[in-house]
């Protein structure tokens, strides 16, 4: 009884052990993708030198309509209506900043996951 209680117990630690291995896994991979996509976390102005509103608004932009194209992979029929823009305005604004996203990442088994990922975390 008391090796099958050990067992159990070894086995429900090894399965927690496999779990945290998948998130930190996920969360690389998200960083990851994130990274390759060109999408960046918000960076803070710095206010010392001074603030040039379009120069800000600029990469605002550039960066919500990265991470829009980074959600659909890509697709930016779907990225327009998750911004709430027409699509041939997102196209304008791709054109306009001279956005380009990797076309490699192709699978779609992938990234909902780790989207999914960021979702929980």
């Amino acid at each position: 009884m008391q090796d099958d209680q050990a067992l159990h117990e070894q086995g429900a630690s090894s399965s927690k052990i496999e779990s945290v291995k998948t998130e930190v896994l996920k969360t690389v991979a998200y960083t990851l993708l994130r990274q390759v996509y060109g999408v960046t976390e918000p960076q803070k102005p710095d206010i010392k030198q001074g603030i040039n509103f379009y120069d800000e608004v600029r990469r605002f932009e550039v960066n919500l309509i990265k991470q829009a194209l980074f959600h659909t992979n890509g697709k930016q029929s779907a990225a327009a209506s998750l911004l709430n823009l027409n699509a041939t305005t997102l196209h304008s604004k791709i054109r306009f900043y001279g956005i380009e996203m990797p076309t490699f990442l192709e699978s779609t088994e992938v990234v909902p996951e780790v989207l999914s990922h960021q979702e929980r975390g």
